[in-house]
């Protein structure tokens, strides 16, 4: 893996044919813009009193929705909880990804457009999922799985593969979080085929093997970094810290071969797939 204190010799075109077309993990640190009036980092308070009318829902360690809340009620709820109590509630507020689906964070991304900008080896164009050739922008564009991550100290999202065959890009506004990843080649330790393993709680006895691996990436992001997750790495994550991130998911055009494996193999049926395909054209997130 890579860990970069400083992106600047890193391009575009370095980030494709380095990290995206070898399925490398790359850290960048300092590489994530924070602007406007809520410059860096984004607190907790500034952003309840922006948003705090929306109802955002709540998730446990993964990805099954517990409830959903007002945005103000949860941040009061976080502000109060013991330390160390779990589990820990986390909400992941995402930008729509379905024709059909309740809760989104467009509006919310909107309004924040002006007080971000996506690290700049991010490609901005190229893409095949979501279908965006040219002058792609996570800011403003729709993307899978693109979303608010916000969580107390202690929040965590155990170890899991992301769907869709994609890659994602991870940048830390507020806060410390750790992250680990494994190489998929580490699947067949760290899962039996129905589940994976629980690193902080882990069942020795359904997954024996866990133990013989270790992760190839153990980083922590402070704000203003960001993280590549290449398609097929296991990885988890916990907050250390009061944390607000932003994610998306995607696949480009180097990966091309892989995505269209993962369509025949009956990813076309996916909603997200689905969705996303059905526009022909990502329109802007207002």
């Amino acid at each position: 893996m890579t860990d970069r204190d400083s992106t600047s010799e890193v391009d575009q075109n370095e980030f494709v044919n380095t990290y995206l077309a070898k399925n490398t993990p790359f850290v960048a640190r300092n590489c994530f813009t924070r602007s406007g009036p809520l410059a860096s980092p984004w607190d907790l308070e500034p952003l309840a009193e922006k948003f705090g009318a929306y109802h955002v829902p709540v998730f446990d360690t993964l990805f099954e929705m517990q409830r959903s809340m007002r945005f103000s009620d949860y941040v009061s709820a976080i502000a109060s909880e013991r330390t160390g109590a779990k589990p820990v509630s986390y909400v992941r507020w995402y930008a729509r990804q379905r024709h059909f689906q309740m809760i989104c964070a467009d509006e919310a991304f909107a309004e924040l457009a002006e007080s971000w900008t996506a690290p700049s080896w991010v490609p901005s164009g190229g893409y095949v999922f979501p279908p965006i050739k040219e002058n792609a922008d996570p800011v403003r564009d729709r993307f899978p799985a693109k979303g608010f991550f916000v969580c107390a100290a202690g929040g965590r999202t155990r170890l899991h593969v992301d769907p869709w065959a994609s890659d994602a890009v991870l940048c830390q506004v507020t806060g410390a979080k750790r992250f680990v990843m494994y190489p998929p080649s580490a699947g067949e330790f760290l899962s039996d085929g129905d589940a994976v393993v629980d690193l902080e709680e882990p069942d020795d006895e359904r997954f024996p093997t866990w133990r013989a691996v270790r992760p190839a990436v153990d980083v922590t992001l402070s704000p203003g970094d960001a993280i590549y997750i290449p398609a097929g790495w296991l990885h988890a994550a916990v907050a250390l810290a009061p944390s607000v991130s932003i994610t998306w998911n995607f696949v480009h055009e180097v990966n091309a071969a892989r995505f269209a494996a993962y369509l025949e193999s009956g990813g076309s049926t996916d909603a997200t797939v689905k969705y996303f395909h059905a526009t022909h054209e990502v329109a802007p997130a207002s």
